[in-house]
C-alpha cells in the first residue's frame, strides 16, 4: 500500500511539473479585491496588460469588493491551485485577520505571495473651514479639542482607515472616524465639509481650489505629486509610514514554476517604460523589491504592525 501511495504522489508531481511547464496554456483570471475604479483595480489592470504580453494568454480582471475583502480572498483560497486564477488587494492583507476573526481563511497559510505590484503614498487633506493651516496646528487644535473633527474613508482595514488610527496612536490625538461605503462618498463630504479630514491620493483639483489643505505625506520620502508637502516623518512622527500597496497571490498549492513565470511577468512588467509612465499617472509607485520572498516578509511585517495599532482602537466607529 505505502508502494502503491509514493507512485501515486509521483505521478501527481510529474503531472502537475507538467502542466506548469507548459503554463499558461488559457486564459487566467485575477480576482481583484477592489471595485472597478479604485487604485487596486487600476494598478492590477495596468500590470495585468503587460503580464498578459508577457505570457501569451489574456488576463481577465474580475472585481469581488466587499465584506473587507473576504469574499475576494476566500475565492482565491477555494480556486483550484493551477496558475488560472490569483488574487491582488491592497493594504486589508495586512489587517484581515485582525478585523475579521471569523473569518476562516488565513493570508499567510492559505496563500502563496507572489509579488508586490504597487505602492500608492496617501496625503492628508483638511478641509479649509478646520482652523489648521499646517501640521503643528492641526495636532495642536486636535489635542484641545478631541473627538471634535472627524475623518473617513471607504470602511476598516482601508489604507485611509489605517493611515488616520496610524496617526492618532503616535501623535496622541482624537479624531472621530465615520466609515463610508465608497471612497466617492467620502470625498464628497469632505469637499463639502461635512467631513474634516481625509487620508487620501487624489482630488488635487480641490486642493488647486483652496477647498482643501494637504498637511503631510504617508511616505518616508516625499512624493513627487505633491513635492511641496512634508512627510508625516519629517514633522517629527519619526518612522509614520501607511500606503496603498497592491499585491498578488496564488492558492497556497500553486506550482513553484508558475510563482515564478507569474513574478517575471510582474518584473517585466514594472521594468517597462510605458507601464512605468502609466503608473506614475495614477500615482503609483514601483516597489523597490519584487518577488515572493520580499512579499512574504513585508506582508508578515504589515500583520505585526496593524495588528498592535487596531487593538489599541477596538471600536474606531
Amino acid at each position: 500500500m505505502f508502494r502503491l501511495l509514493a507512485m501515486l504522489a509521483s505521478v501527481l508531481i510529474y503531472a502537475s511539473s507538467a502542466a506548469a511547464a507548459g503554463y499558461p496554456e488559457r486564459t487566467i483570471t485575477i480576482i481583484c479585491a477592489s471595485g472597478a475604479g479604485g487604485i487596486v483595480d487600476v494598478t492590477t489592470r495596468i500590470i495585468a496588460d503587460h503580464m498578459a504580453k508577457a505570457l501569451g494568454r489574456s488576463i481577465v480582471v474580475q472585481n469581488e469588493p466587499g465584506a473587507g475583502n473576504t469574499l475576494a480572498i476566500g475565492a482565491a483560497i477555494k480556486a483550484a491551485p493551477d496558475g488560472y486564477t490569483a488574487l491582488t488587494l491592497g493594504p486589508s492583507a495586512g489587517v484581515v485577520g485582525e478585523l475579521y476573526p471569523k473569518f476562516s481563511g488565513d493570508m499567510q497559510r492559505d496563500l502563496r505571495p507572489v509579488s508586490i505590484i504597487g505602492i500608492t503614498p496617501l496625503v492628508l487633506l483638511v478641509h479649509k473651514d478646520v482652523p489648521a493651516t499646517d501640521y503643528a496646528s492641526l495636532v495642536a487644535y486636535l489635542k484641545a479639542h478631541p473627538n471634535e473633527l472627524t475623518t473617513g474613508s471607504n470602511g476598516r482595514g482601508s489604507a485611509g482607515h489605517l493611515a488616520g488610527e496610524l496617526f492618532k496612536k503616535m501623535a496622541g490625538v482624537e479624531i472621530r472616524y465615520i466609515p463610508y461605503r465608497t471612497t466617492p462618498q467620502a470625498q464628497a463630504d469632505l469637499i463639502g465639509g461635512r467631513l474634516s479630514m481625509m487620508f487620501l491620493s487624489t482630488l488635487t483639483d480641490s486642493i488647486q481650489a483652496g477647498t482643501l489643505r494637504p498637511i503631510a505625506v504617508t511616505t518616508l520620502e516625499r512624493w513627487n505629486l505633491f513635492p511641496d508637502v512634508p512627510t508625516f516623518d519629517e514633522r517629527g512622527l519619526k518612522g509614520y509610514e501607511a500606503t496603498t500597496w497592491v499585491s498578488l497571490y496564488l492558492p497556497k498549492d500553486a506550482p513553484q514554476e508558475v510563482v515564478d513565470k507569474l513574478n517575471s511577468a510582474v518584473e517585466a512588467a514594472l521594468a517597462d517604460p510605458e507601464v512605468r509612465v502609466r503608473l506614475d499617472n495614477v500615482g503609483v509607485i514601483p516597489p523597490r523589491n519584487t518577488g515572493p520572498d520580499s512579499l512574504a516578509k513585508y506582508l508578515r511585517s504589515e500583520i505585526d504592525k496593524w495588528s498592535e495599532i487596531l487593538r489599541a482602537n477596538k471600536d474606531p466607529d
